[in-house]
């Protein structure tokens, strides 16, 4: 009830009776809201204009000369806090986080009182209404706190106020399977680790913890093996495979959520790069979630401080637990990922142990460390492979979900999109990041993320190739540039798996078309000019009959190869290379005058809009010169002519003095048709009295692509 300072009561009866708990002296007590009250002497206070100021008085008179309160001030060191909580689940240590955690409101001083409880409002009996927590001042604090304690009580607060949020996004969720496999759903997902070091470089989770899953038809096939996962008399472990940006980490945390959804006790660990440089620390953060409706397991959990108590505690555990381990391959010990291979052993030994006698779901990228786990017969473990990309319905929603935001595509440009990406979640996501509107833009920008993650490291791969197998690798990445089929005695060091598969031991696969052309562009550059006319190469032009791009990449490199090997007839010279010789720049051009010498120029770089190739030969005291341009449609094509005079042909020209007077142009285009050979006539221009060639005199050769490879229109046709 309401007291005068001279401790007379106030004679009205009480409007509301209050139970509060003072932290520090560790008791409870009574506080009664009349209809007026009396925050000091003769000064009197309406219900309805009360003010948490005013509460704060009416408490400290009952409590100021309480035993433990001498540290405190005046009421002005109280802080309240509106709760409805039994008294037994308090104590005398309560921190912030976790008042908060029972559902706690701080009811801040300028406040009206009928904010937390207005007219009509009845306190439940038996519960504690309001937290009285006193504030220290300076350097003094309540009897028994401790400022380290009470910080790693709040991080064990914050941490598992994360977890119940995820738990309750995950409840959430429908229990359907089959709304995790149909590929129209695009699920915002809660992402199921509470930890703070989330795997942020492969999901795009938003600040409120949630990533959007795409329904994807391989959830049902992996979800419905790791149910049969039986203890004693089945298989407990099972290892997924998969290849690069697949979405296998994608699929396995919507399964977590949905086993999570279903009722059963998942430890998921996203990233064992992560892992690796705090193991206790990361896991304990992983069991928050899996025992977020535990507070006993929550606080033995909170008190590990090895990891051995961590496999002492999970083994001790009769309900089976569902270890998910995601990119196992930072552990492995050709991955360069910071930490030294001792250290990489003793983690992974940990993690086999505290996974023991549970379901333990391990999942790998590839890499030919990984590859070898998976060709092992005796694993005692459920094996999954997961190649490639999105299927063809999968793709078509992909486009449907993303078109609005992606410039606009025809068909083909959206094979062609198809095609480079290999329909890869991960690569198709460079698409949406380029922010271009144009086509050709984001094209050009996807083409050159692509080559950035992939070149380097397959021609890596290739350049440490043992001398003694080199030769067996040239002829087996040429057929997987073919889609053939693999030769006997091929082993798994002999071709790169982050990059390309043989699925069931049979066809030859890469994982998408920017790892094809950089492996052609690498055995190319390699002058292994033998694979581009074999019909192996060749035949695969009939498969790209919709992708006018991917047709003529192969129709490209197979004129250019042969044109290498056999020669070619243009206005009555016969070219016929001694060698090849590649260029980023035409001041690299260096020609011999040498008689017959003959020297065929490629450049480097593989949107060379000018040429495709540069013939230079010397015969019968002449120089020729023959700019090469492949292409379906000479008419629709940009001007190559123009192009290389105004912009290679200067600098070229340079490099020709003594030459001038037996000079012969051949401008050589190799298209669907041949034509009729074109003289063109020497073109100037005249600026302030000084006169520029525009162009020299030259012969416009036209030649179909017959004329250089007969096989070529055979697969055309």
């Amino acid at each position: 009830m309401s007291i005068h300072s001279n401790g007379r009561q106030l004679r009205n009866m009480a409007e509301i009776v209050l139970s509060c708990f003072v932290l520090g002296p560790n008791c409870a007590l009574s506080v009664d809201i009349c209809e007026k009250n009396e925050i000091s002497h003769n000064h009197y206070v309406s219900i309805n204009n009360l003010t948490i100021d005013h509460l704060k008085t009416l408490i400290w008179n009952k409590i100021k000369n309480w035993r433990n309160m001498e540290n405190v001030k005046d009421y002005n060191e109280l802080v309240l806090w509106k709760v409805e909580v039994p008294q037994e689940k308090l104590n005398n240590s309560l921190t912030i986080p976790e008042i908060e955690q029972l559902g706690g409101r701080e009811m801040k001083t300028i406040s009206k009182f009928r904010k937390f409880f207005p007219e009509g409002c009845v306190p439940p009996d038996e519960t504690i209404h309001i937290i009285v927590r006193p504030v220290t001042t300076g350097k003094r604090k309540l009897e028994g706190a401790d400022e380290k304690s009470e910080g790693q009580e709040s991080k064990k607060m914050k941490l598992l106020a994360t977890a119940n949020k995820i738990m309750e996004g995950i409840m959430k969720l429908s229990d359907n399977f089959e709304v995790y496999s149909d590929p129209k759903n695009f699920l915002s997902l809660p992402f199921p680790y509470p930890g703070e070091v989330k795997p942020v470089d492969r999901f795009a989770i938003n600040d409120d913890g949630f990533f959007t899953f795409m329904g994807r038809k391989k959830f049902s096939d992996v979800l419905s093996e790791i149910i049969t996962l039986k203890s004693d008399t089945g298989y407990m472990e099972m290892f997924i495979y998969g290849t690069v940006g697949y979405g296998k980490s994608h699929i396995l945390t919507a399964i977590a959520c949905f086993l999570l959804r279903s009722g059963k006790r998942v430890v998921y660990l996203p990233d064992c790069r992560k892992l690796a440089v705090n193991p206790i620390k990361y896991v304990k953060s992983a069991l928050f979630l899996t025992y977020v409706n535990d507070n006993a397991k929550i606080n033995e959990i909170n008190a590990f401080k090895s990891f051995d108590q961590i496999i002492e505690f999970c083994y001790s555990r009769v309900e089976k637990l569902y270890f998910i381990v995601d990119q196992m391959n930072a552990l492995d010990e050709y991955n360069d990922t910071g930490i030294n291979t001792d250290s990489k052993q003793k983690i992974k030994g940990d993690i086999d142990q505290m996974c023991w006698s549970h379901f333990y779901i391990k999942s790998s990228s590839a890499n030919n460390h990984a590859v070898f786990h998976l060709k092992q017969k005796q694993t005692n473990e459920k094996k999954i492979t997961l190649y490639g990309g999105f299927d063809k319905e999968e793709m078509e929603e992909w486009w449907k979900k993303h078109n609005s935001v992606l410039p606009t595509m025809n068909e083909k440009q959206k094979n062609q999109v198809e095609d480079i990406t290999g329909s890869i979640p991960l690569f198709l996501n460079i698409l949406l990041e380029s922010g271009h509107k144009n086509f050709e833009e984001a094209l050009g920008y996807l083409n050159n993320q692509l080559i950035s993650k992939i070149k380097k490291p397959m021609t890596n791969f290739s350049d440490n190739i043992k001398e003694g197998r080199k030769e067996f690798h040239v002829g087996l990445m040429s057929l997987f540039l073919a889609k053939g089929y693999p030769p006997s005695g091929y082993g798994d060091s002999d071709f790169d798996h982050r990059f390309f598969y043989i699925k069931d031991d049979d066809e030859c696969h890469y994982v998408c078309g920017m790892a094809r052309d950089c492996m052609a562009n690498y055995l190319y550059e390699k002058k292994r000019m033998e694979i581009f006319i074999d019909t192996k190469w060749i035949s695969c032009i009939e498969h790209f009959k919709n992708n006018p791009s991917v047709k003529g990449f192969f129709i490209e490199k197979a004129c250019i190869a042969s044109i290498f090997k056999n020669g070619i007839m243009a206005n009555r010279v016969n070219f016929k290379p001694n060698d090849m010789e590649f260029f980023y720049d035409e001041k690299e051009i260096k020609f011999s005058s040498n008689e017959g010498k003959c020297i065929l120029y490629l450049p480097r770089r593989w949107n060379q809009e000018a040429i495709d190739g540069l013939l230079i030969s010397k015969s019968k005291n002449k120089l020729n010169v023959a700019p090469i341009q492949i292409t379906f449609d000479m008419s629709s094509h940009s001007d190559s002519e123009g192009i290389f005079f105004s912009s290679i042909w200067p600098n070229l020209k340079s490099n020709l003095s003594g030459f001038e007077d037996e000079l012969e142009i051949i401008f050589i285009w190799i298209t669907s048709e041949s034509a009729t050979d074109v003289k063109v006539d020497m073109k100037s221009k005249k600026i302030r009295n000084k006169t520029f060639e525009i162009n020299p005199e030259y012969t416009q050769v036209v030649m179909g692509f017959g004329d250089v490879n007969r096989d070529i229109n055979q697969y055309l046709s």
